[in-house]
């Protein structure tokens, strides 16, 4: 079965937020939309809310956790990040990452673009 593979920022023991570059999903063939053809899907997750945000040019979010688990998709631009361990990664358009770094200081976070960053953000229950 095909998989898909993300980023996970989580939390340590100690909540010191690190990245998981290994994080996947294993793919199964469903029919998810018929009658359309089957087609590969991860298990269905419960999602508690969706929002689409824009952070302007310039925007500093600072060290700070996740408000919850969520699934965040960058739309456009670029947004730079930075894990508590010192991981420096940037998130491009089709790029997702999964944050459940809730706890501890969290991870810092910036506009790295000349225009907004849009972002759809699906908290996770």
């Amino acid at each position: 079965m095909p998989t898909c593979t993300f980023l996970r920022l989580f939390a340590d023991d100690g909540g010191v937020t690190r990245v998981d570059s290994g994080f996947s999903r294993q793919l199964a063939t469903v029919d998810f939309a018929p009658p359309a053809s089957p087609m590969f899907a991860a298990r269905l997750s419960d999602a508690s809310a969706l929002a689409v945000v824009e952070l302007p040019v310039g925007w500093q979010g600072g060290w700070h956790p996740g408000p919850k688990e969520q699934w965040v998709i960058c739309l456009e631009c670029e947004m730079g990040h930075e894990a508590g361990d010192g991981t420096m990664f940037t998130l491009r358009p089709g790029t997702c990452i999964l944050t459940t770094d809730t706890r501890g200081r969290g991870h810092n976070s910036w506009n790295a673009g000349a225009v907004p960053v849009r972002l759809a953000l699906v908290q996770i229950t």
